[in-house]
């Protein structure tokens, strides 16, 4: 798994590192606006704006007030905008989180929710915690399974719920890790929360400051406390846990001979792993969970190397001790000579699988200071909203709810002494809500977050939607190739392959895709969904001879991964039958199969799913249909 580094400084930012620090003394709390909260910072002319908006969304009781005051509060972004402050990011920011707080709080305020209209009340006086558990929420596909989950936490331990404000909105939005296998005397949601919400516990990393989107990774474990406590004891001062994955003994009989698994007959706890061995899926999930007790985030991976067999590893976050770099390590079991070069991870949010270049994005972002996250939320939630006002043309700014909002504001608090004092002359018009207005906030979020997914797909979508010129979207490309390239290989290619069929002209596809191949042609994967990619192009264009000469070129030059060969040889196929080139297929799978090898010491499963197996039994199907079924036969054989 590749690695990603963070400087000294971002690192002390973050405070991941649980060890004791010297802090300077607190200052004497301020002033607070309605609520008991911190008064709003940023730029000191809009800071009335925010303290406002805090004050009309404890006034919105009840889903209705909630998505008039939301409907609102889009349309002052939009006047904050047209006032030509993009720089300036705080008074979006705050705009965004109310939004998402009349989403998430109209959820709870219907009629008839005593317990729930409770709940809300107590998020509105807490604008911290509720501010990570909103931004966490647009994560998960259902918002009120994950506010129960909340009420539950808060119910239960709401000292804790402050105490470790990220850490609940972890455990709030990542649901449990369903195994293969279940696990013993599974703990609660709760008693999970609290084996890590606790003092006086050692953990490798400061729980407190961990960002949500890494405890997650620690929040979907309900190992049994008397498991983990195990666990705990015997490796927290263990500095290379990726050894962990070899204290499980492969099980042998069961891979080559097919016997019972020598677990099956036992408890499945790690205890009894470490004791009577398992395969590799039970490498990754004990060495996963000996992580997670030790307050380390970690996955299990799975994924499909050359030999075309599937395989199980692990993953986990490792800082070093200096606090100058961290990483997504790759744990062991990620042999180099099988050649995984992607694997996939399951996101405890969605429930659903993602490429472990994702969880490398992930842990980008989420060490950046929290500050430029949600500027680049911020600057990309506006270019939305302008996109779809300016849909059908350049409409001027209109500055009404902006004006609107600083007449109230005048109205109740001008005679407050505490209440930041009203500037409203920076309220003027200098942007039209227009293309223009659109890429340039685009462009900030990318600046603030390069690794910030829904930016380049709020492009793709442009793009799509042909609302972005080809000279535009050169420019976004040109920071895809050059500086997301290195660092994130996949999570940039995935882009491009996405972005380079919207160009309008067969050349300049064809060229960017050629661009693409000169960059990325070092990871055979890549280069391989380069070339398919521009297969199809040619295939699409009517070009079948150039198109099997590419799909050909991809399952030769992409030999080693089987995710390419398998389906360049099919579709290169397709088209020399659709030629009545039968024997032209023929000799491209008699080639094929020979670069590939026989894996011997595996069981008869594994062997079906390698390339070999697959190239072999469809060779000897074109064989036996041009009446050659002797050789057919001494194919089949070898197999």
């Amino acid at each position: 798994m590749r690695r990603f580094s963070v400087s000294l400084v971002l690192m002390a930012a973050a405070g991941l590192l649980a060890r004791p620090a010297l802090s300077a003394p607190r200052a004497q709390a301020k002033a607070a606006p309605p609520g008991g909260e911190a008064k709003p910072t940023g730029a000191k002319e809009e800071r009335w704006l925010a303290y406002l908006v805090d004050d009309e969304m404890r006034r919105a009781r009840g889903p209705e007030k909630r998505q008039e005051l939301s409907g609102r509060l889009a349309k002052v972004a939009l006047a904050w905008a047209g006032c030509g402050r993009l720089e300036q990011l705080d008074t979006p920011i705050h705009l965004l989180h109310a939004m998402r707080a009349c989403k998430y709080l109209a959820l709870l305020e219907a009629p008839g929710q005593e317990k729930e209209a409770k709940l809300a009340q107590w998020l509105l006086a807490h604008r911290d915690v509720r501010r990570g558990l909103f931004q966490a929420m647009d994560d998960v596909p259902s918002p009120r399974k994950a506010l129960e989950a909340f009420r539950q936490l808060q119910a239960n331990e709401p000292q804790k719920v402050l105490a470790y404000p990220n850490l609940a909105a972890a455990f709030s939005t990542a649901g449990a890790l369903r195994f293969y296998k279940p696990q013993p005397e599974p703990a609660t949601l709760l008693e999970s929360f609290l084996y890590y919400a606790d003092p006086k516990k050692k953990f490798r990393y400061n729980l407190k400051k961990m960002p949500y989107e890494l405890s997650r990774y620690l929040a979907d474990t309900r190992l049994s406390i008397g498991e983990r406590k195990w666990a705990a004891k015997r490796y927290l001062r263990t500095r290379n846990l990726g050894q962990a994955y070899f204290h499980v003994q492969y099980d042998y009989a069961f891979f080559e001979k097919n016997k019972p698994k020598k677990i099956s007959k036992v408890p499945y706890t790690l205890q009894n792993l470490a004791k009577v061995g398992g395969v590799c899926i039970d490498q990754a999930y004990y060495a996963s969970e000996v992580c997670k007790a030790v307050g380390i985030p970690s996955a299990i991976v799975t994924g499909t190397g050359a030999s075309g067999v599937g395989h199980a590893w692990f993953t986990y976050f490792q800082m070093n001790p200096a606090g100058t770099s961290a990483s997504w390590h790759g744990g062991a079991g990620r042999y180099a000579s099988q050649l995984y070069f992607t694997g996939s991870v399951r996101d405890p949010a969605t429930g659903r699988g993602i490429q472990d270049a994702e969880l490398v994005l992930v842990g980008s972002a989420a060490l950046l200071p929290r500050r430029r996250r949600e500027e680049a939320e911020a600057a990309n939630a506006i270019a939305r909203l302008a996109a779809e006002a300016c849909s059908d043309g350049n409409t001027p700014a209109d500055l009404t709810p902006l004006k609107q909002l600083a007449g109230d504001y005048e109205k109740r608090f001008a005679a407050q002494a505490d209440a930041p004092k009203l500037e409203g002359k920076w309220i003027q018009a200098k942007n039209q809500i227009d293309q223009a207005l659109v890429e340039s906030l685009i462009d900030l979020a990318i600046r603030r977050n390069l690794a910030y997914t829904p930016a380049w797909q709020s492009i793709i979508a442009l793009r799509k939607a042909d609302r972005l010129s080809v000279e535009s979207l050169d420019r976004f490309f040109g920071i895809l190739i050059t500086k997301t390239a290195k660092e994130y290989p996949e999570h940039s290619c995935e882009m491009i392959l996405q972005i380079v069929p919207t160009l309008p002209e067969e050349a300049k596809r064809e060229k960017a895709y050629k661009r693409a191949l000169a960059v990325y042609g070092r990871r055979p994967d890549l280069k391989g969904k380069i070339l398919l990619a521009l297969a199809e192009e040619s295939r699409t264009a009517g070009q079948n001879k150039k198109a099997v000469r590419i799909y050909q070129a991809a399952a030769v030059e992409c030999i080693q991964v089987p995710s390419i060969v398998i389906p360049a040889a099919a579709r290169a196929e397709e088209l020399l039958v659709a030629e009545n080139r039968r024997s032209a297929a023929l000799r491209m799978y008699n080639m094929l199969f020979r670069k590939t090898s026989k894996r011997t010491s595996a069981s008869e499963e594994v062997r079906r799913g390698t390339s070999h197996y697959k190239l072999g039994t469809r060779l000897a199907e074109l064989l036996r249909a041009a009446g050659k079924a002797e050789a057919a036969k001494r194919i089949t054989a070898s197999l």
